[in-house]
């Protein structure tokens, strides 16, 4: 059995929101590119490209790969079968704004790259070494290469501006809130005290005994793998929460908190019709019954009062979307998971839930 020589570590970087890990590591003649998943207790390789080849790459079944080794490309996936070129030392790793999709760019673009679909259906990401389209890389034409570097472009101008961005951020958010609720009476920082930035605001609606609290600073990046699941990603990419209570207090705010933490917390994206929990008893200030929560921009009417408009902030091209927290009990969670939100949209109506919690 071949023994396994010990990978050298070329380039490492972890994302902004600390839940994915990218490394490029030179191997028993080839070069890859992997990606980690850092959210669970052990870091997980979600996808793995090959970049190049230092070696001549060989000729089918004319290789032993060690056990526990990446697999060598064969002289036919590789453009350069003698050996690529070498790997710049100027060459980067570039994060895209979502977190889940990584490149190693260099001065003439794109080297290698895992878009966030990639880890599955036998593809595992781009390589502008490869030729045609195996299991290990897929060749970078034209058409990825065009897409490719434009992400490159909009990521790097994106982070340029977003690491340093969150007084713009916070000011711009608030004055929105302020504009459609009222006066914010208090305002908490939430989520885990890490990037991204991110508070709750609490607005008594005026003559009212209605008090809002909703987040700022969550639609300031786009959410993961939205583009993956929704045809329009660009309407459902940036989100905020708010929740109406009818008297004051710091659970409305501490519920939020926790649900913020979702997508940059777990690279994963929540949207129209989305459920968290499902625990009975685990919202206990919102009823000893309650299992879950629903999240809607459309929830029920409530008979004294109306829901503010919260529509009309922006991050760039791209609107924000609100979701309100509906707290919901065991069987409205079955029928919003067994069927759809908009079955467990018009429970909630007919039982007189409203958007007021």
């Amino acid at each position: 059995i071949a023994e396994i020589a010990v990978p050298e570590l070329l380039l490492e970087s972890t994302s902004p929101y600390k839940t994915r890990r990218a490394m490029v590591l030179r191997g028993d003649g080839d070069i890859y590119l992997y990606l980690e998943d850092l959210v669970g207790p052990v870091p997980t390789t979600t996808s793995a490209v090959w970049i190049s080849n230092f070696l001549p790459a060989p000729s089918a079944g004319d290789h032993e790969v060690p056990h526990g080794a990446p697999p060598r490309m064969g002289a036919g996936g590789t453009q350069f079968p003698g050996g690529c070129p070498d790997i710049s030392p100027k060459a980067k790793i570039m994060w895209c704004e979502e977190g889940d999709a990584v490149a190693l760019v260099d001065s003439e673009g794109v080297v290698a790259a895992i878009p966030g679909w990639a880890g599955r259906d036998d593809f595992y990401g781009y390589s502008r070494y490869a030729r045609g389209r195996s299991a290990l890389a897929w060749e970078l034409g034209r058409e990825a290469r065009s897409a490719l570097e434009a992400k490159i472009e909009r990521s790097r101008a994106f982070w340029q501006w977003r690491l340093n961005a969150w007084d713009e951020l916070r000011e711009t958010g608030l004055a929105h809130l302020e504009q459609r609720l009222g006066p914010k009476e208090v305002a908490w920082p939430i989520g885990h005290g890490s990037f991204p930035e991110m508070v709750a605001s609490t607005h008594r609606l005026a003559e009212q005994s209605i008090w809002v609290t909703a987040t700022t600073g969550l639609s300031a990046q786009r959410m993961a793998g939205v583009e993956q699941y929704v045809e329009d990603p660009h309407l459902a990419g940036r989100i905020e929460l708010a929740m109406a209570r009818r008297v004051p207090g710091q659970e409305a705010a501490e519920l939020l908190s926790s649900i913020a933490a979702i997508p940059f917390g777990r690279c994963t994206w929540l949207g129209e019709g989305h459920t968290v929990g499902g625990t009975v008893g685990a919202y206990p200030g919102f009823g000893a019954d309650k299992a879950a929560v629903l999240l809607t921009s459309t929830p029920p009417d409530a008979a004294d009062v109306a829901r503010p408009d919260l529509s009309g902030l922006a991050q760039g091209s791209e609107p924000v979307t609100y979701l309100w927290v509906m707290v919901i009990d065991e069987h409205t969670f079955g029928v919003a998971r067994g069927r759809d939100a908009h079955a467990a949209l018009a429970h909630l109506e007919t039982s007189g839930a409203s958007w007021i919690q």
